[in-house]
């Protein structure tokens, strides 16, 4: 390119930008955009260039390179200028360049530069123009801003008033990708029904959907499809999405479609295939320094471990993931699987990983697990019940207003519902434990009139169901601990049995610190004594004392001596008469060389025994003592 070419270039006065750029992007064909850069390195590649661009060429120059080459070294540079550049264009090439910078916003790890684009423009009174193009371009890129921020409601509102606003105007040149958005919306909050009548009217669009628009529409096509568990379907879907993104040259787009590709296989058992796709998309992320393809493949990756391995350890994975999406501001992604974000929440809740964050996403994003995670305290249940050693309600993790007269039924109607297991508990048998003297008509009428007052104290219509007569406690919306607690010990049992499966005990000592830290004392507290919860409180007592020995008798045959004296004093301390724990603390100090410990513990035992229960310790414990006298 000559001296005089490389100044018509740089002004804008030659035609060639614009309408190349335009047309290319209208078919969804990137790869026409190489003609267009092609002989312009000089120009545009050189970060000390100084020389006024025309804002037509800046915003061309910008869309080329983000579209055709997301990984040149000047992409960022262009996106500044171009930003600089928005208010010296005509309002609808203005919201066309905006959406444009939106979208690399979002692929380069600033989502949060959203907003203060739309107040920019909000500024510049765009959204006040009667112009029907401007105002369903306005509408368009609200609807993708609240798109990348997970607000599928805000998106949904956004769509049908642009929709309204083209039909009426027949502006149809964004119908395509407002039905697209409007699909996306739709799956986001699970209305299948919604969202499949809004995939077979984009069909009426199809022709101008383009290659990236069709790729898009194919993507979600197989996150429907997986949503109804078709897999075949996902998968035409997945292929077809692929085969377009590879024809339209963009790799950014290209690398979501391996993604989804990736997520499909990974459904239909296929590792390979799974395997394969993850890394092309991995590739494209380390070509482009993308941060938002970086979070989801770390996502997508972690999903295939736990898919094959549930119990491998991807701590230093969730904390790069978490880590880049909390830092990002990052509440939905393009190809967004509400099932693998459930259940990588769950791990990153286990892990104390970004815990704040995750609590958000999973209440903006409605998140529900396949299986409810009753031992993940740190999920954000809208109602928390703690009942060892206390008894304690949060509402949204603040205490219930219980201070009234008035609450001390629904109190009992909660407690006495737990124990009797929280679930399909019999009406008669709960009438009967809570208002004994009471007959027919009056218990039902006195039981309907405590249910009422539970739920409106809970704040949950959902938390409390009642069924056929039937009480039930929905553990999709609270939390109890002796339900934690009670799955936690039925991991450890699992775990004891076999413990080939964890050789060096490192499992063991993950679950058992959890159960430590949720056994705070007997059922309800050692105040609270009516005779329908002495079931409970025993079974959960002597459950927890039967784990502690097993544990304790891990340890030592694992050599872990300091490890089995913690595990036998907290056995103490919830029966300190308990004489097995003394004789097996003895022991343990006794191999660690620690002959006086020991000693006191002989004398701690021998001096509850004798005050408590007014016998001696066995002779069992008695040889031990004199073998410990005999050291030397």
């Amino acid at each position: 390119m000559n001296p005089t070419e490389q100044t018509t270039a740089r002004e804008g006065k030659s035609d060639i930008w614009p309408g190349k750029v335009e047309e290319a992007l209208a078919r969804g064909e990137c790869v026409a955009l190489d003609s267009c850069l092609t002989g312009t390195e000089s120009v545009f590649s050189n970060p000390v260039e100084t020389s006024p661009v025309d804002p037509h060429v800046t915003a061309c120059v910008f869309t080329a390179l983000f579209f055709r080459k997301p990984d040149h070294p000047q992409l960022s540079r262009w996106a500044d200028r171009a930003r600089t550049s928005l208010e010296f264009l005509p309002p609808p090439t203005r919201l066309t360049l905006a959406r444009r910078l939106l979208r690399h916003d979002i692929f380069f790890g600033r989502p949060a530069r959203g907003e203060l684009l739309m107040n920019r423009l909000r500024a510049q009174r765009i959204p006040q123009l009667r112009s029907p193009e401007v105002q369903v371009q306005w509408e368009l890129l609200q609807a993708l801003y609240q798109d990348a921020l997970g607000s599928h409601g805000e998106c949904l509102e956004s769509v049908h008033k642009a929709l309204s606003i083209a039909d009426q105007q027949s502006e149809r040149q964004w119908t395509a990708t407002l039905r697209a958005l409007e699909i996306s919306a739709h799956l986001g909050l699970g209305n299948m029904e919604a969202a499949r009548r809004a995939w077979e009217t984009s069909l009426v669009d199809h022709s101008r959907h383009g290659l990236l628009g069709a790729t898009y529409l194919h993507q979600l096509g197989a996150q429907m499809a997986l949503a109804e568990r078709n897999t075949a379907l996902a998968l035409e879907h997945a292929e077809a999405a692929l085969h377009l993104s590879t024809r339209a040259g963009a790799p950014l787009f290209r690398a979501l479609a391996c993604l989804a590709a990736a997520e499909v296989h990974l459904e239909r058992n296929t590792p390979d295939a799974a395997e394969a796709s993850l890394r092309q998309a991995e590739q494209i992320t380390q070509q482009t320094g993308s941060a938002q393809l970086a979070c989801l493949g770390t996502f997508m990756r972690m999903h295939q471990i736990l898919l094959s391995n549930p119990h491998a350890d991807i701590g230093s994975d969730l904390r790069l993931a978490f880590g880049l999406a909390s830092r990002h501001g990052y509440r939905n992604f393009m190809w967004w699987s509400p099932r693998m974000m459930a259940s990588l929440s769950i791990n990153a809740l286990e892990h104390n990983v970004e815990t704040n964050y995750v609590q958000e996403l999973v209440l903006s994003r409605r998140l529900l697990p396949a299986a409810t995670p009753v031992h993940v305290e740190a999920w954000p249940w809208p109602v928390r019940i703690y009942t060892l050693g206390r008894f304690t309600v949060l509402v949204n993790n603040q205490p219930a207003r219980s201070g009234r007269k008035a609450q001390h039924k629904p109190l009992e109607l909660l407690k006495t519902l737990i124990a009797q297991g929280g679930r399909a508990v019999s009406e008669d048998t709960l009438t009967a434990m809570l208002w004994p003297d009471a007959e027919g008509d009056s218990a039902r009428r006195a039981f309907d009139t405590t249910l009422h007052r539970l739920r409106k104290m809970l704040e949950n219509e959902r938390a409390v169901s009642l069924r056929d007569r039937k009480l039930s406690l929905d553990n999709r919306f609270c939390w109890v601990d002796s339900w934690a607690f009670e799955r936690l010990l039925s991991e450890t049992e699992t775990l004891l049995a076999n413990p080939v499966s964890d050789p060096d005990g490192t499992s063991l000592a993950q679950l058992i610190d959890r159960v430590y830290a949720l056994y705070h004392g007997p059922f309800l507290g050692k105040e609270f004594n009516a005779a329908w919860s002495v079931s409970l409180r025993e079974r959960l007592r002597s459950r927890y004392l039967r784990c502690i020995v097993n544990i304790g008798n891990r340890w030592q045959q694992l050599g872990y001596w300091n490890r089995a004296i913690e595990c036998y004093r907290k056995g103490l301390e919830v029966d300190d008469l308990a004489e097995q724990l003394y004789q097996s603390l003895m022991l343990c100090h006794q191999q660690l060389g620690q002959r006086g410990e020991a000693m006191s513990v002989y004398r701690r035992c021998r001096f509850i025994l004798s005050v408590v229960l007014g016998i001696n310790p066995s002779p069992a414990t008695e040889v031990l003592y004199h073998r410990l006298r005999a050291i030397n």
